[in-house]
């Protein structure tokens, strides 16, 4: 078997916040490189709340942001990132549809200050693992973001002014939306990589669980859907595994013949 490129989710794939990391699925990614294949993170989190002991588990390359910026080796393929005067209008919209937010950028993650930072169980999870830290407040001179993430309720109104510069990714299971620069997207982030390294795109494979892996499962050769996938992803996905809970990145790395 030639070397194989293999992209990773993080939450719900890799990771569940009350398990952690699998052991198995550390096993496996241990596995998977000593048959020198390409382990990739590609997630809808920005690189600044990425904890470092999961990269080091052996990730080289990262697809961060929802595909908005992408690294291997430490070195920077590509990145799309707004600054402070931007956010500004973006902001003020946010506000207007009753939506509470966090800017996510390669190095910090941006809040309003004057709210509670405990914006859904998701964000309160990410200061708990990467810490408090990682956090600044969009007050500061300088504010670099690659995407939004934004907690919904019933009154949130997502408005126009932020689907024409956003592509917008609803959570089907919680109440949590990802707003990524329009046109972007992980499968986006993977074609980067894949040129960056000259890989062939039959030589790819990807596991997901959630909205924002359908892109990536559509788009390289063997898409597989997690078992605790949300509904919409396991009918949609042409391959499936097992469940987080039930080993499912080790059964499905052996199912290929990967490790």
């Amino acid at each position: 078997m030639g070397r194989k490129i293999v992209f990773f989710d993080i939450d719900g794939t890799l990771y569940a916040h009350d398990i952690g990391v699998p052991r198995s699925t550390i096993d496996a990614i241990e596995k998977l490189l000593e048959n020198d294949h390409i382990p990739v993170l590609s997630t809808g989190r920005s690189r600044a709340i990425i904890p470092q002991n999961l990269i080091d588990i052996g990730f080289k390359g990262i697809i961060a942001a929802g595909g908005a910026d992408v690294s291997f080796d430490n070195k920077e393929i590509f990145q799309i990132v707004d600054n402070k005067e931007t956010a500004k209008e973006i902001i003020s919209l946010l506000n207007e549809g009753n939506i509470d937010f966090v800017l996510e950028g390669p190095e910090y993650v941006y809040y309003d200050a004057t709210k509670d930072l405990n914006i859904d169980p998701h964000i309160r999870g990410i200061v708990e693992t990467v810490g408090i830290e990682k956090f600044k407040s969009f007050d500061e001179d300088e504010v670099v973001y690659n995407k939004i993430s934004a907690a919904m309720n019933k009154k949130s109104v997502i408005l126009d002014g932020i689907r024409q510069k956003y592509d917008v990714i609803v959570h089907s299971s919680i109440p949590v939306a990802e707003m990524v620069p329009k046109g972007t997207n992980k499968a986006v982030g993977i074609e980067k990589m894949l040129d960056y390294l000259g890989i062939d795109k039959k030589e790819t494979y990807a596991f997901g669980d959630s909205n924002n892996d359908m892109e990536m499962l559509d788009y390289v050769e063997y898409g597989i859907a997690m078992g605790n996938a949300y509904p919409d992803v396991l009918k949609r996905a042409r391959y499936k595994t097992k469940s987080i809970y039930d080993d499912g990145i080790y059964y499905g790395l052996k199912d290929f013949g990967l490790i």
